[in-house]
């Protein structure tokens, strides 16, 4: 098989990072088919696998209840003939073997037999599928349950191991901000060179994005919620570069980081602030008469959003024609997660206030990292609208979410 693992992170977007370093790859690249020794590699019931990369430290391994994320890449029939190598995302349970005891990062060349891959639905996983009597295919975990693994187009490799759910995020990293971290850093040998707990103290303060710390901390940092925990894989240009530092950190060395954001401007991380959660919605008036809308109802909404330092902006204070129309359906919605959350149950007429934090705001146009509060009224439910309202007009066209 004609190996594209540098595709990977050139053209898959969503978990993994645009144009990524493949530095660490030690296999061979070959044209064709892979003549593999199979000698070296486990047998896991009808499926042989080997590991052709991982990280020092293993985050993990997936258990058999786990699910795991992975790009996987195979031989697929074109349309017009031949064969191509693609790529294609999935998330599937460790039960399925191949996977047994695979950490978050790692990569695995899987050989599957003929009769291996009914059992496995292989060819409904994996569209178009060539089948052979042996079937070679190479998958890289980028998650295990919520864990996430990202490598960086600079080389740095990111694992996120605990991450804070969506709705319990009140605030991320942004340029300026002062932050405290508690963290361990250790050398490629598993050297400890210094730690929060050695110092008795996490460090900091420093304000991030202004030049006080290593690139490597800044890049990671960036978008992060109190009380991550995530563990990154520094290059030395990202770190201490070819000088080192002093006598602790020789020249060129490659660097590991578990970090852990503990206090982020004049907020904590404790039992408290992790319990509180930061999206919900409240009823301001509702009609006296009420129809719940259906998913595949047509809307339209009035909104107006207030920022944390009290900008807003929205149909509302900015006095253009409503947002629509939209639907409830997968493929319809508003582009804005919480307010997409907030809006089943609503009937004509009826006016929410919503508290959406950054992580189900606005990530796409207009990305925020503070909680913003919105003031939802459904103005037109099918054509049917409330009284007095203009239109319904629409700059769905234009904007193509809120």
């Amino acid at each position: 098989m004609k190996s594209s693992w540098g595709l990977i992170f050139l053209c898959t977007l969503v978990l993994v990072s645009e144009g990524a370093n493949l530095d660490d790859v030690k296999e061979d690249e070959e044209e064709g088919d892979v003549e593999e020794d199979l000698t070296n590699f486990t047998t896991d019931e009808l499926v042989m696998f080997k590991t052709l990369w991982k990280l020092r430290d293993c985050a993990g391994p997936a258990e058999e209840n786990d699910n795991v994320t992975m790009i996987i890449e195979y031989t697929r029939a074109k349309d017009g003939g031949g064969e191509e190598e693609v790529l294609h995302t999935l998330t599937t349970s460790v039960r399925r073997s191949g996977l047994k005891n695979v950490c978050l990062g790692e990569r695995r060349r899987l050989a599957l037999p003929r009769a291996a891959l009914e059992e496995h639905r292989a060819t409904e996983l994996l569209p178009g599928l060539v089948e052979k009597d042996m079937n070679w295919i190479d998958v890289e975990v980028v998650g295990v349950n919520d864990m996430t693994f990202t490598r960086m187009e600079s080389g740095l490799q990111l694992s996120v191991l605990e991450p804070v759910a969506v709705e319990y995020c009140n605030q991320t990293v942004e340029e300026g901000d002062t932050l405290y971290v508690d963290y361990e850093g250790t050398l490629e040998d598993g050297t400890v060179f210094d730690s929060s707990a050695a110092r008795n103290a996490p460090f900091g303060p420093f304000e991030h994005g202004r030049g006080q710390i290593i690139q490597g901390y800044t890049d990671t940092l960036t978008g992060r919620c109190l009380g991550e925990r995530w563990r990154m894989v520094v290059p030395p240009h990202l770190a201490y570069g070819d000088d080192g530092a002093g006598d602790v950190i020789p020249g060129g060395s490659t660097l590991t980081f578990d970090v852990r954001l503990v206090q982020h401007n004049q907020m904590r991380w404790n039992d408290e602030v992790k319990k509180r959660k930061v999206f919900k919605w409240e009823q301001v008036h509702k009609p006296e008469k009420c129809t719940e809308v259906t998913k595949v109802d047509e809307l339209y909404i009035h909104y107006e959003a207030t920022r944390e330092d009290g900008a807003q902006f929205g149909s509302i204070p900015e006095r253009y024609p409503p947002y629509g129309p939209f639907s409830l359906q997968a493929d319809g919605k508003t582009g804005v997660p919480g307010i997409d959350l907030a809006i089943p149950g609503m009937c004509l007429g009826e006016k929410r206030m919503v508290t959406v934090p950054p992580r189900m705001g606005w990530s796409k146009n207009n990305a925020h990292h503070d909680t913003i509060r919105v003031l939802l009224h459904l103005v037109s439910v099918n054509g049917e609208k409330i009284a007095g309202l203009e239109g319904p007009g629409s700059r769905r066209g234009e904007t193509g979410d809120l």
